[in-house]
Order: structure tokens, then sequence, then C-alpha cells
């Protein structure tokens, strides 16, 4: 009887080498590298999360300087660009139907977002 071997898949990784993608080969269970690359991606999320609240936080303060506020748009925008990229590595996990990205960013470009 011959065992079946899992479907090895290739995961992109929250980071690069020497400026071009890393992945990671994946099959069954997990591996230390993935569960570094599960850490570094939710540390990415919480990151964003609290500098959403403390923009938030800041925009409520009067006394708050142009300068304060500039850093915290630069922090917002990091921020925005870490969950995108999150949400795209998630996405290539799942295997997101290519049909479904396209009407994705039509519907982007269509409500201007």
């Amino acid at each position: 009887m011959t065992e079946m071997m899992p479907a090895a898949r290739l995961r992109r990784l929250p980071w690069t080498e020497d400026g071009k993608p890393a992945y990671l080969v994946t099959g069954e269970g997990g591996s230390f590298l993935a569960e570094m690359a599960d850490a570094m991606e939710e540390g990415m999320l919480t990151t964003a999360e609290v500098d959403a609240e403390r923009a938030d936080t800041l925009a409520d303060d009067v006394r708050a300087s142009r300068a304060e506020l500039k850093m915290a748009v630069r922090y917002l925008a990091r921020a925005v660009a870490d969950a995108v990229e999150v949400a795209r590595l998630r996405g290539e996990r799942l295997g997101i139907d290519p049909e479904a990205l396209e009407v994705g960013k039509t519907l982007r470009r269509d409500l201007g977002a």
C-alpha cells in the first residue's frame, strides 16, 4: 500500500530576502518558520490596531500639534500598508479565485476606494 504525500504549497512570507519575496514550502502540519510568519503577521495587525487607536485619540486632542498629526498620518499609512499585506498573504494561502480578485479590483475602482 502506498502512502500519499501531502501536496506541498508555497507560502509567501511577511518578509523579504535581499528585496525579493521569501517563500516557505508547506505541507501538512506546521513548522517553526510558519509559526514565526504567523506571529509576525499577528504583530503587524496588532501594531496597526494600536496605531489606529493612538491616531484616533490624537485627532480628538485640540492641543495636538501639526507635527504630531503628521506623524500619526505616517503611522496610519504604514499600518494600512501592513494590514493590506497581511490580507494579501492570507488570501494567497486561501487560494482566492482570480476572478474574485478582478471583481474586487473593479468594485474598489468604481467605489473610489
